[in-house]
């Protein structure tokens, strides 16, 4: 039975303004209304949630831990170097130092944070039935998939743009930053997070339990890190070829300072392809529902 032919499983409420029915859920142009009100419903309960608060409070807690860390490591350096005189010292960029390495280790931070993240998009809809409830609203399940990713973006945007107050302690401190490097490090940690919510939000589509949508993100994600180091016991041809499929690899160069087009296309690929098979997973268990 098709998901337009079965009735509404739940009718207390009212459905949302505009045009509704099967002919609204074809209708060609998205309506940005009904996404926006998604993603707003879906952001506020998250941060309300425990959830919300223990993965922003980790998120800035370790990070600021990682910052404080290379401050004080490239502090040491450099009176070493002034005390020794070592040669080419004055070369050394503080931005690339401090501000690339601390957006290469704020990646490794995110994928452990991703899961809980993401976990609740659409496996918890699921679980109390309110998922039926957005079949009563004319949007299509591409809608329905992009405003849950959406809202993890404006999420992903809310974690990370206080960490941009380190780039200000810095410039306050007398630094000189490398602009360049800020904004590349910047978007490659963007897009880098940006493929970890759009994997994560293919599992949550999977299952209707929260838990597991977060331990198979985990697993996933962990396997695709590891597979960088494994790629390295291969020959140098096949380990070069191996190693270019891990998300890390290109976000490497973005840390540096490089902004390379095929990087960011890998990212653009990789998220499309997730967001992909989320929707075919909705599709389909929509049919066997």
């Amino acid at each position: 039975m098709s998901r337009s032919e079965r009735p509404a499983r739940v009718t207390a409420l009212p459905p949302a303004s505009g045009p509704s029915g099967p002919n609204a859920r074809r209708e060609p142009w998205i309506p940005l209304n009904g996404i926006w009100a998604l993603v707003k419903k879906d952001v506020f309960s998250y941060f309300r949630s425990w959830v919300g608060l223990l993965v922003i409070f980790a998120f800035l807690l370790i990070s600021g831990i990682f910052f404080t860390l290379f401050v004080l490591s490239y502090g040491q350096l450099s009176m070493e170097a002034a005390k020794e005189a070592y040669a080419g010292v004055g070369r050394m960029s503080l931005t690339g130092f401090i501000l690339g390495a601390f957006l290469l280790n704020l990646g490794v931070i995110f994928l452990f944070l991703a899961p809980m993240l993401s976990m609740r998009s659409l496996a918890e809809e699921r679980r109390v039935g309110t998922l039926e409830l957005l079949y009563t609203y004319p949007l299509s399940d591409l809608e329905i998939v992009l405003g849950k990713y959406l809202s993890l973006l404006v999420q992903l945007l809310a974690l990370f743009l206080p960490t941009l107050a380190y780039a200000a302690v810095l410039k306050f401190l007398g630094a000189s930053l490398d602009r360049g490097v800020i904004f590349s490090g910047s978007l490659g940690f963007l897009l880098l997070a940006a493929s970890f919510l759009a994997i994560g939000l293919f599992f949550s589509s999977l299952t209707d339990n929260q838990m597991l949508a977060s331990g198979l993100t985990f697993a996933f994600l962990m396997g695709v890190w590891m597979f960088e180091w494994f790629a390295t016991f291969l020959p140098a041809g096949l380990a070069a070829a191996a190693s270019a499929f891990t998300p890390f690899v290109h976000f490497r160069d973005f840390s540096l300072g490089v902004l390379d087009l095929a990087d960011i296309v890998y990212f653009l690929a990789l998220i499309a392809f997730f967001l992909f098979l989320s929707l075919r997973a909705v599709e389909t268990r929509n049919w066997k529902g």
